[in-house]
């Protein structure tokens, strides 16, 4: 059942996330979220940045340039020692200028003619701004607009080809990938050179051979920079060498599908709800805080291997399971605490009653069968001692006799069914398991024999039965109690009522007394029917706890030799044997009462003797 509500919150928690989900809220937190997996890698050796720098500009002038610059550079370039695989001019030569400029700029585009050049271009979306004719007929070009999503970061590779024009870093890589860029660090992490060192050759020639070349603008008075995840300000050039870098290396960060997100939001939900039903308060905490650490591990597990997981959703889905449930829980299990703590808190001990609280299922209307010890206690005399007393007097008597004796039950973890005027039911073994509970009611009613003995000047009978018997709230459904059912809960009534006939205080049956055979001092008194039963059993004292004394000892010995004569059925013989007991222990109750019974048999005997005694009274 309980795994059945938690089921149930799971899947309205599923039904509200899902709909946030589809409707794209808290997508620019999944997007912040997933910026914080990169982490600062080692750049490739194959790709360099040359500068359009503070420095540069110092030394060269005003920005922007004269063409005549650029040709300059891809002139000093233009030597045996030095062959890039690319170059890539991150700027757009969309407006004629100096025709000598530019003339000198095409000449020395058409010279390098072993290495691609790729001229940069851009798209508004409705127009394209390409190099001039003079220059784009000598070279490649690409576009080199990147795309921001909604909260001004750049995380995704451009399309690979627009209007017939290949972006820039697809001209230059001379391949294509879908996905989001993968950035390696923080800006200037690729091995930059300031483009006047490279004029006035304080590069060294191996530092660009075989090497991709991409030469952009990094100084900050040209705002050419963009928010990436990694950066809140990487120039535009450094985004095109990882955009390449992406792209050379497949590397590419692709968003799982919306199915797959929804899929695992189904799961996560499903089970963090299950889960959680079943933990404490401080537990479920403790498993939320692991589930979501399990769960950052797989997505960042997954991350470098390419795919971004939704990390929102989930993270959502296990923190509202933690709160649902455990509101649930509360609102639920506070008000059955409460109604448990009503019910059961005035006849059951703490340790008993927090084994409900904690396993609420087996408090039901209806019973089950199972093995308990019950056991039966009364005042002697409650008649006699109550018209002695005012109504008061007794009702304050009985109230502190009944306090003690409870406590004494409750400290032996027993259940206390009820009270039934002086008399009080109480059982072991339900609803709590308790594998001894035989050799607790015997401690319990040794201890209740010592409080009587030191607190009160009257006596109580007590009996003990173990078995088979029905436990369960018995009753209707607007009014039950907790209690017991069945043969062996009658025979321990009996047992309790027979004392008064033997003269003892404490009852057990023959099945309680081989639970605890061995560990008590017991004497068996007598193979009994009860009343309203044919068929006997035997009928032990309790006497004490532990090993008999020598004295003790010897005692049970003589009694029991002469005992086992009269279920002989030769009374005579018992007859003496009991006169002789009688004079050594003159106030044992069954000594006395087996000499009065043992003459009634010899006046009057039996046709048939089985050695079972039928008792006549309660």
């Amino acid at each position: 059942m309980k795994n059945f509500r938690g089921l149930i919150i799971g899947l309205v928690i599923f039904i509200l996330l899902s709909f946030l989900f589809v409707f794209g809220f808290f997508g620019t937190w999944q997007n912040k979220l997933s910026d914080t997996l990169f982490t600062q890698k080692s750049a490739p050796n194959n790709i360099v940045i040359v500068a359009i720098d503070d420095a540069s500009i110092n030394q060269i002038g005003r920005f922007p340039w004269d063409r005549s610059v650029y040709a300059n550079l891809l002139n000093k370039l233009n030597k045996d020692a030095v062959k890039p695989q690319v170059i890539g001019i991150d700027i757009t030569f969309s407006e004629t200028s100096n025709p000598k400029s530019d003339g000198d700029f095409a000449t020395a585009l058409k010279n390098y003619s072993n290495t691609k050049i790729v001229l940069s271009s851009e798209t508004n979306g409705v127009n394209i701004l390409s190099p001039i004719n003079e220059l784009k007929n000598v070279s490649a070009t690409g576009y080199a607009n990147t795309i921001a999503d909604s909260d001004g970061v750049v995380r995704k590779i451009p399309e690979s080809e627009i209007d017939g024009i290949k972006s820039f870093a697809t001209e230059i890589s001379g391949k294509s990938e879908n996905g989001n860029i993968n950035f390696i660090g923080n800006n200037n992490s690729f091995t930059t050179y300031s483009f006047n060192d490279i004029l006035d050759g304080k590069i060294s020639d191996k530092n660009l051979n075989n090497k991709i070349v991409l030469i952009g603008s990094t100084a900050v008075d040209l705002h050419d920079d963009q928010i990436v995840p990694t950066s809140p300000a990487m120039n535009g050039v450094e985004i095109q060498a990882n955009i390449i870098n992406t792209i050379l290396t497949n590397g590419a960060k692709n968003n799982e599908s919306k199915l797959i997100t929804l899929f695992t939001l189904l799961i996560i939900c499903l089970v963090a709800s299950i889960i959680f039903i079943n933990l404490s308060p401080v537990v479920v905490f403790i498993s939320g805080i692991l589930m979501i650490v399990i769960y950052a591990v797989y997505v960042i597990f997954s991350f470098d291997n390419g795919t971004i997981r939704n990390i929102v959703f989930p993270i959502f889905a296990i923190i509202i399971s933690c709160i649902a449930d455990t509101i649930y829980k509360y609102l639920t299990e506070s008000r059955q605490r409460k109604f448990l703590k009503q019910t059961f808190g005035f006849y059951l001990s703490k340790s008993v009653l927090e084994h409900l609280i904690q396993n609420p299922h087996k408090i039901k209307l209806g019973g089950e069968s199972k093995e308990l010890t019950v056991l039966f206690s009364d005042i002697a005399s409650f008649t006699s001692i109550s018209e002695k007393l005012t109504p008061t007097d007794l009702a304050k008597l009985l109230n502190s006799y009944l306090t003690k004796m409870t406590n004494v039950i409750f400290e032996n973890r027993g259940v206390l069914d009820k009270y039934i005027g002086d008399a009080i039911m109480a059982f072991w073994g339900a609803p709590e398991i308790e594998k001894d509970h035989a050799y607790l009611a015997c401690v319990t009613a040794l201890a209740m024999q010592e409080e009587i003995k030191k607190n009160f000047d009257f006596s109580a009978r007590v009996g003990i039965n173990t078995g088979e018997m029905v436990v369960g709230n018995m009753g209707s459904e607007q009014r039950f109690d907790y209690s017991l059912l069945g043969d062996n809960v009658n025979l321990g009534s009996r047992l309790e009522g027979i004392n008064k006939y033997y003269g003892t205080k404490i009852c057990i049956s023959e099945n309680t007394y081989k639970k605890v055979e061995g560990r008590v001092v017991a004497r068996k008194l007598d193979d009994v029917a009860v009343k309203g039963k044919s068929k006997g059993v035997s009928i032990y004292e309790l006497r004490a706890l532990g090993e008999p004394k020598e004295k003790e000892k010897i005692f049970l010995e003589e009694f029991e030799e002469a005992r086992k004569i009269y279920e002989k059925g030769d009374f005579k013989k018992a007859l003496t044997a009991f006169k002789v007991l009688v004079k050594k222990y003159s106030e044992d109750g069954p000594i006395l009462m087996y000499i009065e019974r043992i003459k009634e048999l010899i006046a009057n005997p039996p046709s048939e003797w089985d050695g079972v005694y039928h008792a006549t009274a309660k």
